[in-house]
This record gives structure tokens, sequence and C-alpha cells, in this order.
């Protein structure tokens, strides 16, 4: 039945609603009631917010304290965010502070740098250094040059040309440039890898030296960043020596001994 009654409807006419008579057309459109409904709605949920904020400050413990109170402020009747330093710790930076010590980070900085001097050895980054001719000069005893006798290693190169050099097709040249780069970027990440705990380890020891109590407040000299741990000056403090303590009978040089 609701299928036929809404099929019913589909010819029914719509009614308009009219619109503002001619005498009245100086105080604008008619309000139609959809109109109504808006603003009404609108109104009354104002009125019920300023109702809650009413009880709200009835209700207000003087006592209490926010920490947006002192971390904002009011400038020509606007609401003003006080500005955040910027943070010197990246997110990664901070997870690895809270939750190792600076002994594992020390211990992961070792490893990290003997597997880049092992890749350095192997990679030579011979493709990544400028060739430079190298001079190989001798000298008699008087001090003048004489002609260089040929090393070994020209020698090798000069018999280069009589080797048997086994061929390589360009699939096993790619392959090999492929594992060469892919080495080279491995060295890369460890090089970057390596950086960032030595950054990390810096931060830490930084943060146990300013926890110790017993010396006097540092003054900050340079701010922390994300590549730099931050810059401490120490007061300096004379360390007063321990007075010997002569027993009677005993007479001692300017250097401690017992004459």
């Amino acid at each position: 039945m609701s299928s036929f009654r809404k099929a019913s409807k589909i010819n029914q006419k719509t009614h308009r609603e009219r619109h503002q008579p001619e005498k009245r057309t100086h105080l604008g459109i008619l309000e139609k009631k959809k109109d109504y409904k808006f603003r009404a709605n609108d109104y009354h949920n104002k009125q019920k917010v300023l109702k809650k904020l009413k009880i709200l400050a009835q209700n207000r413990n003087p006592d209490e304290f926010y920490f947006h109170m002192i971390n904002s402020k009011v400038v020509d009747g606007k609401h003003k965010e006080k500005i955040k330093p910027i943070d010197e710790d990246t997110l990664e930076q901070k997870k690895l502070m809270e939750n190792r010590n600076l002994t594992y980070v020390a211990m992961k900085r070792t490893i990290e740098h003997k597997k880049v001097n092992k890749l350095q050895s192997s990679l030579h980054l011979t493709d990544f250094t400028e060739s430079v001719q190298s001079t190989h000069l001798i000298f008699d005893d008087e001090g003048n040059p004489i002609e260089a006798t040929t090393s070994k290693d020209n020698k090798l190169l000069e018999n280069i040309g009589d080797m048997n050099i086994p061929d390589i097709d360009d699939r096993t040249l790619r392959k090999i440039n492929k594992m060469k780069l892919n080495n080279y970027k491995t060295l890369a990440q460890r090089i970057e890898r390596a950086k960032q705990l030595g950054i990390i380890q810096r931060k830490m020891e930084m943060q146990n030296h300013l926890r110790n109590k017993s010396v006097t407040r540092p003054k900050l000299v340079q701010n922390g960043s994300k590549s730099q741990a931050p810059v401490y000056v120490w007061k300096y403090e004379r360390k007063h020596e321990e007075r010997l303590k002569i027993k009677p009978g005993k007479v001692f040089d300017k250097v401690g001994k017992i004459l």
C-alpha cells in the first residue's frame, strides 16, 4: 500500500508559497517557512550553548589551572598562541632516545662504522675518484733528479695487452654494474645511519651531563638541531687540593718526599 500511495503522489500539484505583496516590497523578500525554521534552530542552539557556559562559569573553581592559560594571550581582542620552539629532534631520534640507553647507541654506532669500513675496503670508490697522474721521481745523493726506473705497476700495465682476458657478455656486465650500484647505495645508507647515531649519542651524553646537579647550571651557547647536539659552556670551577696532614717528627721537601 505504501508504494501505491507514493505512486499516486507523482501527479500531485505542488503548492507554491506566495511572494511578497507589492505594498511590502520595500521590506525585502518574504521569509518562507524553511527560512524561519533554519533561523529558529540556529537561535535555540546558541541559547543552549550560552546556558551551558553560564553553568560552567557558576561552577568554576578559582584555583583551577590549564597550561593554555600561559601558552596563549589576547592581542587586540584576538587569541594568539605562543610560538613553540622548533623541535630539534626527529621522530626516529625521539623514539631511540626514549627506548634505548647510551651504551646501546654507542654499540650500534661502532657496528655501523665497521660495516662502512668493510664496504669501503671492498668497493674502493674507484668510480667516484678523479684520476690523478702520479709522478715518480728519484734523486741521487746530491739531490739531483735522475731517470726513474720502471716500477712493478708500470710493467703490469705495459704487459696487459699480452694477457688472456676472458670475454664478458653485455648481460653479465649489466648484472655486475647493477650489483656495484646497489653496494654503493647500501654504503651511502650506512654512512647516513652512522651519522644519525653519532648525533643521538652526543645528545644523550649532553643530557647526562645536564642531569648532574653537583655543578653549576651551564650556559647555552648554541641551540641543538636535527643535525647537531646543543652546545653548552660550563663555568670553570677550581678544584681545591687536599691538604697534606704532616705528622710531627717528619719533614717533607717540595716534592713531597720524606727527608
